[in-house]
């Protein structure tokens, strides 16, 4: 049997940041559509608080994320072993 593969931790944190911004690209293009559907008038008054409180909510949540994705210690140059 082999062994598992290790990943450094500069590879779990950037990869740890791309998902992090492919998030941020689907939160961007939700965005969008509630907004062509505020314009459209298709939303209540409550579908649209509950739309601006989800995207404040994602925007903190992704703020928290990356933080504590910065706070992972380099490596130094070590190698996956």
């Amino acid at each position: 049997m082999t062994e598992p593969v290790r990943l450094s931790a500069d590879v779990g944190r950037g990869l740890g940041h791309l998902v992090v911004t492919v998030l941020e690209v689907l939160r961007d293009v939700l965005e969008r559509q509630a907004l062509r559907r505020l314009d459209a008038g298709t939303l209540t008054p409550d579908q649209v608080e509950r739309l601006g409180q989800g995207l404040i909510a994602l925007e903190l949540k992704f703020a928290e994320i990356r933080e504590a994705l910065d706070e992972i210690p380099a490596t130094e140059g070590r190698r996956p072993t």
